[in-house]
């Protein structure tokens, strides 16, 4: 077994969450003084002026400022929760509760239930104010909030209740499988894992997004038969076409595909209808298309889900490892709480394959590009568009190496437009 380096997990914890919170808000300190410095790059000189710089500007340190200190609150939380022994007092006081109602410690998928109960609750409130300062403050300000009071309300009562009636289930036949499979326990979860997975990507955009946004057929016209166009020269089995009403929300945009085998749909933020023209829209989603032709969705899948086993693999291994439960303050060794400290101590193992993560699906976004921009001949009209959509959004122009190394799952725009180029001229020396 793995010892400890400091000679107590807790304080392993403790020293790399401080070492994580150090690296990231050095690389972010960087970020915030290219956003302060940034003047208008070559690419974009013919696309934005001082004025709209000045407002991305803006907008981005506010963000920033305000990250500083949500962040530097999530630190001294967690901290605090590790250190004060917060975990085994919730324990004890969702015990209290079960005692109250006529049950005792034997029931732990119940008392699993009301630990979580509980620790959602906490988390809830206090999360809530730098959310309510975000919507109401920062995206107001900048002009992108569209959300009022009621909606926001009603938005939180029916995530509140879709957590409860996904969340209780899933964690109690999570917690079963483990209780009636033994040593192995780790593949019947894995397939299980797997499952799930496959079920929200049925449930969440028929069922679940529905119950927040209104999804209209696109009406007939131009743009309908360009997309429809597009999607038929690379055989994408388009289904269905849909508008989202997200602008009663926000002002940002963005389009997706969805769907699993022949029944592919195309979704399009009606915000996005706004910022640009139909050629664009339609380059676009020949980005998108390039996932799909590349099967960039199904490759992400198959790396969760070696993540995922890996992941419960090595927790097999440590779930009945008193000293874990012991560093922490537990003189139990609930299942619950022994993944919940195994994911304390497989944090630095977790920021890695997030770098991974984001290193593999920058390289997809590149070939999504490509195949926009040389497959389906649109460079022009996709640099056009990524300008436009990025500017509209006050998105980052100018973006740090190691932030965006650390951070980002897509190149920052200036490495996509120079990307974009090359591909074009590659493709025209290939035809002389």
């Amino acid at each position: 077994m793995i010892l400890p380096l400091t000679g107590s997990w807790k304080y392993d914890v403790i020293g790399f969450i401080t070492i994580l919170y150090i690296w990231e808000t050095y690389i972010k300190i960087r970020q915030y003084k290219k956003v302060c410095n940034a003047k208008i790059p070559k690419q974009l000189e013919e696309h934005i002026d001082e004025e709209k710089l000045e407002k991305t500007k803006a907008y981005q340190k506010d963000n920033y400022r305000f990250s500083f200190i949500t962040d530097a609150l999530d630190y001294i939380e967690n901290i605090l929760i590790i250190h004060f022994n917060i975990l085994p007092l919730i324990w004890g006081l969702s015990e209290k509760i079960l005692v109250k109602f006529g049950y005792n410690s034997e029931y732990e998928i119940l008392q699993s239930l009301v630990f979580m109960g509980i620790f959602m609750v906490i988390n809830y409130i206090l999360n809530l104010p730098p959310d309510l300062y975000n919507t109401f403050v920062i995206e107001s300000k900048h002009g992108f909030n569209n959300t009022t009071l009621k909606l926001y309300v009603i938005d939180e009562i029916k995530t509140c209740i879709l957590a409860v009636v996904f969340g209780v289930p899933l964690i109690s036949i999570f917690l079963k499988i483990i209780q009636k499979t033994g040593d192995a326990f780790y593949l019947y979860i894995w397939i299980f894992m797997a499952i799930v997975q496959l079920l929200i990507l049925i449930i969440y955009p028929n069922f679940i997004q529905p119950l927040f946004n209104k999804f209209t057929p696109l009406e007939e016209g131009e743009l309908k038969t360009q997309i429809e166009e597009i999607a038929k020269s690379v055989n994408y089995p388009l289904k269905k076409l849909y508008v989202v009403d997200n602008s009663k929300r926000s002002g940002h945009s963005n389009a997706y595909l969805f769907g699993l085998g022949k029944n592919k749909r195309i979704v399009l933020y009606d915000t996005l209808l706004k910022q640009v023209n139909n050629e664009e829209i339609c380059s676009i989603l020949g980005h998108e298309l390039g996932h799909w032709y590349n099967s960039h969705n199904i490759k992400l899948l198959a790396f969760g889900e070696i993540q995922i086993f890996i992941i419960f693999y090595i927790f097999s291994h440590l779930i009945n490892y008193t000293p874990l439960y012991k560093s922490f303050g537990f003189d139990v060794q609930p299942i619950l709480i022994g993944f919940i400290l195994f994911s304390f101590i497989f944090t630095p193992i977790d920021s890695l394959l997030d770098f991974i993560m984001n290193v593999y699906t920058r390289y997809f976004e590149r070939q999504a590009d490509e195949f926009a921009a040389v497959s389906l001949k649109r460079s022009d009209c996709l640099i056009s568009g990524l300008i436009k959509i990025h500017i509209e959004n006050l998105s980052n122009l100018i973006v740090d190496p190691l932030y965006s190394a650390w951070n980002y799952s897509h190149p920052p725009l200036l490495e996509r437009i120079d990307h974009i180029k090359l591909c074009q001229e590659n493709m025209n020396k290939k035809k002389e």
